[in-house]
């Protein structure tokens, strides 16, 4: 009985494995950005879609701009629901021990989307910051996320030491960084100053990805 069971699992394996896509092929991935460091996906989907089985061999981490209630199946697990906040914040930190292969659909009755960043190189250029800031939500060897309201009419410099990319979570286009609107994203380089303004009169949400 034990060998028929090892079997099955196997034949699962085999036929998911069979059919999987990288995740850069993937239809409701797309890419937006990329450069020997980092390359970023933009996930789209509308109620009713449903990916290809498809493969992420780089770990990364993601923040949802739009979330909702999504079916996922991981290879070799039981698929579940799950119920994913506006803003949630997550990632796959360790698949240079080996690709991590799903699929998920929008059961929501809502458009659900994601920003995602994954790091090609693998391991860190540099070390990441000892003492972080409250706003961090999440913090890996590679990545440091962080979630931040700017204040009306009001600026900020954001101190860091790898990359960043800077997410206007509002999509305003009275977000500046000098003379420059970021209605969407922008990345600034290691040795970049990071100084970002809010010229609306509420408040603006931005997400900071720092690559290390």
């Amino acid at each position: 009985m034990k060998r028929i069971y090892t079997l099955l699992i196997y034949v699962f394996l085999v036929s998911h494995l069979a059919g999987q896509v990288p995740v850069h092929e993937e239809p409701l991935h797309h890419v937006i950005y990329e450069d020997e460091e980092i390359r970023i996906l933009e996930i789209e989907a509308i109620p009713g879609d449903t990916s290809l089985v498809h493969r992420h061999d780089y770990n990364y981490c993601y923040i949802a701009t739009q979330g909702g209630r999504l079916w996922l199946e991981d290879l070799g697990e039981q698929s579940r629901e799950v119920n994913l906040p506006t803003h949630y914040a997550g990632g796959k930190f360790e698949l240079s021990e080996g690709p991590f292969v799903h699929r998920f659909a929008n059961i929501d009755t809502s458009n659900i989307s994601f920003f995602t960043v994954e790091h090609k190189l693998g391991i860190p250029r540099i070390a990441v910051a000892q003492s972080l800031p409250e706003d961090a939500i999440l913090k890996d060897s590679l990545f440091v996320l962080r979630k931040l309201e700017l204040e009306a009419l009001s600026g900020l410099q954001i101190p860091h030491k790898g990359t960043v990319i800077l997410l206007n979570l509002s999509k305003s286009a009275l977000l500046f960084t000098g003379a420059e609107p970021i209605s969407y994203w922008k990345r600034f380089d290691a040795k970049d100053a990071c100084r970002i303004s809010n010229m609306h009169k509420e408040a603006i949400s931005v997400a900071i990805f720092e690559i290390y």
